[in-house]
């Protein structure tokens, strides 16, 4: 017989499909193939990787907060935490994480960032 395995149209391992379920923060790190590690970390999570792989802010704002995982052989994974302006129907506010360049050095310039704006331009007159 014959079979393909793919995540997203990039071909994968046989094994490595299954192997997802069982993720570790070690299991990424130790993972050679770059664009392997890049599919676990989408897989598991980048804000449950930032928690489980013990990384710390980097910096913090009114903006949100910068994170930085560095890995091996890869560019660093460097994300903004935010919370959302608009609170949910019960009065909480969802977090999301977002992918910045990783020369990114301030929260506020990688939300900037997301809008194609310098972190001195990024000043929103209302959140909605």
């Amino acid at each position: 017989g014959f079979a393909l395995h793919a995540w997203r149209g990039m071909p994968v391992p046989a094994d490595f499909l299954a192997g997802l379920a069982t993720l570790t923060p070690d299991r990424i790190r130790a993972e050679e193939n770059a664009e392997l590690r890049r599919v676990m970390l989408e897989y598991y999570g980048y804000d449950r990787y930032l928690t489980d792989s013990g990384a710390r802010p980097l910096h913090q704002d009114e903006t949100g907060t910068l994170w930085r995982i560095d890995l091996v052989d890869d560019e660093p994974v460097v994300m903004v935490e935010v919370l959302n302006s608009t609170p949910e129907p019960d009065g909480t506010r969802r977090t999301y994480w977002l992918r910045v360049p990783p020369s990114t050095r301030t929260a506020r310039a990688g939300v900037a960032w997301t809008f194609g704006l310098a972190a001195e331009a990024y000043a929103p007159a209302a959140e909605t």
